[in-house]
């Protein structure tokens, strides 16, 4: 991917910019500090600064804060913006900050990553009252009826013998499967309901994912799964839609199928709920979701569309006891030459002594992977050793 194309790519999405720049003009007053979570071009620490923010802490583990800074400097914010190179909480900040801006969301809002960083935010670095830009997130559903989305699914058919094979066991990991796709608003039974709101001014909840929903079909049809995404809530009466149809800015929604489809009647009542399974440390985890129309019912859980052994299960268990292969072997030798002292080439050095099937060249290579995103000086030479040059 051109990861700058990207990033300019999201600025040149107007209706999603111009609503945050008046949500961050309405929320951030005079003086106030201000943490910007992932603010890859410092786009939204450029609008905090306009409102009057004393100081921005701009925080992104990509390089692209580089540029960030750079653009900075250039239309001078140098005095009010520091940028941070970084992942949260790893980074130490001077203060804590009266606003939080956070939009680096996935289709679902709030997965396991989210989760913890919003919580590690809200304990380290907000001060309480905290105020937060989006305010909130409200998930939101739909029944959908689609054929095009259904076959992606099931290509196949009921069937499911093509090329003289039988490829029936392969089904129910696909049919259990969210879709990040596109969804044509015409295949929505009925209006989107709100099944969760997520606040960002205070700490994540896991009950705030799950939810249900009720809805009258507008149409004979069947319902092959529900469209699922989120609103947010920019405060006051700004509303900044994902829904299909309007702008999906960076973010998309999701197609939850079921299988077998659902045969339901203009006016007939459709029942579904959505929600999370809760990981060891309370964040969410597989998203679950049922759907109900009459005396049927169908359920889809994204851990019925992962393969897995037993293995593969217990793998995370904390009573499994762990083995590193010879990647992480490899890896551990690396973090434990990086002292401050060695340079990338003096621990490659020791790696191809240790292992000598690498090349000094392949061990540079390695040991830049392994640092990314670890080390802060000497970036460049880890970034360029990695490509393969200076």
């Amino acid at each position: 991917m051109n990861e700058m194309k990207y990033y300019r790519d999201l600025v040149a999405q107007r209706e999603r910019i111009e609503a945050f720049r008046r949500a961050i003009h309405a929320v951030v007053k005079p003086g106030d500090k201000v943490l910007d979570v992932g603010s890859a071009l410092g786009t939204f620490a450029f609008f905090a600064a306009d409102a009057g923010a004393s100081v921005v802490w701009a925080v992104d583990v990509d390089p692209v804060i580089h540029v960030a800074k750079a653009i900075g400097r250039l239309n001078g914010y140098e005095d009010r913006i520091e940028f941070i190179r970084g992942w949260l909480p790893d980074v130490e900040i001077p203060g804590k900050a009266d606003v939080i801006i956070f939009e680096d969301f996935p289709p679902q809002m709030l997965g396991g990553r989210e989760f913890r960083l919003l919580r590690a935010v809200h304990e380290r670095y907000a001060v309480s009252g905290v105020r937060a830009v989006p305010q909130a997130g409200v998930l939101c559903a739909a029944p959908v009826s689609s054929e095009t989305l259904h076959a992606q699914l099931a290509p196949f058919g009921a069937a499911e013998t093509a090329f003289d094979i039988d490829w029936s066991p392969s089904r129910e990991y696909a049919v259990n499967t969210p879709l990040n796709v596109g969804i044509d608003p015409a295949a929505l039974l009925a209006p989107g309901e709100r099944v969760g709101t997520v606040r960002l001014d205070r700490p994540p909840q896991l009950e705030s994912v799950s939810g249900s929903a009720t809805w009258s079909s507008e149409r004979d049809a069947d319902v092959h799964g529900l469209a699922y995404w989120f609103d947010l809530d920019l405060g006051g009466e700004q509303r900044l839609s994902n829904a299909p149809g309007a702008e999906p800015g960076s973010w998309g929604h999701l197609f939850l199928p079921i299988d077998p489809p659902l045969e339901v009647r203009a006016g007939s009542e459709i029942r579904a709920k959505v929600g999370a399974t809760a990981r060891g440390d309370g964040a969410p985890g597989w998203l679950t979701w049922e759907v109900e129309a009459g005396e049927e019912r169908r359920t889809g859980h994204a851990f019925r569309s992962a393969p897995a052994s037993l293995a593969d299960v217990t793998e995370g268990s904390p009573d499994s006891v762990p083995l590193l292969d010879r990647r992480g072997e490899l890896e551990l030798k690396v973090l434990a030459l990086t002292d401050g002292i060695r340079s990338i080439r003096d621990i490659a050095g020791e790696v191809v002594a240790e292992r000598g099937s690498l090349t000094q060249a392949e061990a540079e290579r390695l040991v830049a992977r392994v640092l990314r995103h670890k080390i802060g000086v000497g970036y460049g030479l880890a970034a360029a050793a990695e490509r393969g040059g200076p």
